[in-house]
């Protein structure tokens, strides 16, 4: 009799009662393999058949995820920053000026003549013009603070200019002296000419030259 013709004789209860005993003949005999399957089935069907979250939760139950919270990437946008624009502020000149000359020291021009002709030459009567323009009367120890708008100072026989917010290499006491007054402004007129001055630029030298030039023909 074949296994086919056999299980036809069988009646439906017969059947059922034979699959349980070979079920249970199984489980006698590998009772850990035949658990461990029972259990892994059943465990994994429990487990598909709750899935809340589609592929992520299976991915968890397959791989795990160590109860680790969910780690987001927060993109950071980088673009041009606002330009805040700062206006410079005045600095306030911290010097205070010494007092005015009580006792006034000038440099007559036949001693301006002696020091500055051999130096500039056929420019000298040009030159000592401008300095009479400037000064008025070849006064070395003459100022005229409080006039200049931007604080400095002019001073002395070539009327320099004096502004203790730049720093100058020398003092306002120094270019009280004539010679050394004299000095800086030979230095301006090897780098610019004239152009520092601002008889000569207006024109204004031109009245003094007759007078100038006269008492040069005297000497």
């Amino acid at each position: 009799m074949t296994a086919r013709s056999f299980e036809k004789g069988l009646s439906k209860f017969e059947r059922i009662m034979l699959s349980g005993a070979l079920a249970g003949m199984l489980l006698i005999l590998f009772p850990g393999s035949a658990s461990a399957q029972v259990t892994n089935k059943t465990s994994l069907v429990f487990e598909i058949n709750n899935l809340q979250n589609g592929a992520n939760d299976l991915h968890d139950i397959l791989f795990g995820d160590n109860n680790q919270p969910e780690q987001k990437t927060i993109p950071v946008i980088i673009g041009p920053q606002p330009v805040k624009l700062v206006t410079p502020v005045a600095k306030k000149i911290d010097y205070t000026l010494p007092p005015k000359a009580t006792e006034k020291v000038y440099m007559h021009e036949p001693e301006i003549r002696a020091y500055l002709c051999p130096k500039v030459g056929d420019k000298c009567n040009t030159f000592i013009a401008i300095l009479m323009a400037e000064n008025g009367t070849h006064e070395c120890t003459r100022d005229n603070r409080g006039l200049n708008r931007n604080g400095s100072v002019d001073v002395g026989l070539a009327q320099i200019n004096w502004n203790p917010a730049y720093h100058p290499p020398y003092s306002f006491e120094q270019l009280q002296d004539c010679k050394f007054n004299l000095d800086i402004a030979l230095k301006k007129y090897e780098a610019r000419g004239f152009q520092p001055w601002a008889a000569y630029n207006s024109g204004a030298y031109k009245k003094h030259l007759p007078a100038v030039i006269a008492a040069a023909n005297v000497q």
